[in-house]
């Protein structure tokens, strides 16, 4: 049964100041970190009426997945308050919300249930939601149609939120990336690849050259890799700016 919505909205704003109240929290480090911050939400179904926003430690939330998804998705679209799709169950997706979400979140709820049901697999999968509302309120609403974690409404709803999308090209809602467990993009294109494969038999739908990779190298010499790629394209975009503005200083000068 679906809680109660309001009271979901009305607890979001106190379960994100409660990262911040928490004494002595783990020293965390790693991809995750970087890109979600150091805490993410999860919602817990008391009863009928009520649930309660939990705050969870990024790395722990994450231990153990092979798959973390990041669903992009919002309560809004402007061209779809014109759509003029049905509302009639109570606990069910608005009107206001944009048709491919109503029809996307749902359809996602089911995949990932089904997918942490596999045998051998269970629970390797895990979706953080990047919240693209607008405001606290319609946050606390929409999560409960999901059940799995959710980024910090102010990050995901803020400049954290906004650097996600341009990182992964995210041209539009609902738009889900898929990641390894360090971190490397397995696709950005998840959101149509799930509906041509209910199933979920290529899941998550990697070249066959990453899946050799996986296979064969350690995740901690993964990391590590990753790592230092990530500080030589640093040092090559710092560089490049250095060439750029150096460029432009001489021509100016001249």
């Amino acid at each position: 049964a679906a809680a109660d919505e309001s009271s979901v909205a009305a607890d979001t704003a106190a379960a994100s100041d409660a990262a911040t109240d928490t004494p002595s929290p783990p020293v965390q480090s790693g991809p995750f970190i970087d890109l979600l911050g150091e805490t993410l939400l999860s919602l817990e179904i008391l009863d009928e009426q009520r649930a309660q926003l939990n705050v969870n430690y990024t790395n722990e939330a994450l231990s153990g997945k092979k798959v973390v998804g990041l669903y992009f998705s919002a309560d809004w679209c402007g061209p779809c308050r014109q759509s003029g799709h049905g509302f009639s169950h109570t606990n069910a997706i608005p009107p206001f919300m944009h048709s491919s979400v109503i029809q996307f979140t749902p359809e996602l709820v089911n995949f990932y249930n089904k997918m942490n049901a596999r045998r051998g697999k269970d629970n390797q999968f895990e979706i953080v939601w990047i919240s693209r509302c607008r405001d606290v309120e319609s946050f606390g609403r929409y999560f409960t149609q999901m059940n799995w974690l959710a980024m910090q409404p102010e990050d995901a709803m803020g400049a954290k939120g906004e650097m996600l999308s341009k990182k992964y090209k995210v041209k539009g809602i609902p738009s889900l990336v898929l990641l390894d467990e360090v971190g490397n993009v397995i696709t950005t294109d998840a959101r149509n690849k799930i509906p041509a494969d209910k199933a979920g038999i290529g899941f998550p739908w990697r070249n066959p050259l990453a899946t050799l990779y996986i296979n064969l190298i350690p995740k901690s010499l993964r990391l590590l890799l990753k790592n230092q790629v990530g500080e030589v394209k640093g040092k090559i975009q710092h560089a490049l700016k250095g060439l750029v503005g150096g460029k432009s200083a001489a021509t100016a000068a001249a």
